[in-house]
């Protein structure tokens, strides 16, 4: 479950950027943390732009949301 709307769009961002297909480049820094690549992090910019718009656009409080699940 999502406590934040900021976690759940990070996540569909990143759905989204490995699902169009883009080639996903990381980079390692010398300390061992992993990051995406400069054209990547454009992108997931671009994806995480969208979803928090979209989010935004819902008007329904994301603590709201919290604890709805579909019904299939």
């Amino acid at each position: 479950m999502y406590k934040t709307k900021v976690e759940l769009a990070c996540d569909l961002a990143e759905a989204f950027m490995f699902e169009s297909g883009i080639d996903v480049q990381w980079v390692t820094d010398r300390d061992g943390n992993m990051s995406y690549s400069e054209s990547c992090q454009r992108d997931f910019n671009s994806y995480y732009g969208l979803v928090m718009s979209y989010l935004d656009d819902v008007k329904v409080p994301f603590s709201e949301l919290e604890g709805e699940q579909c019904e299939s």
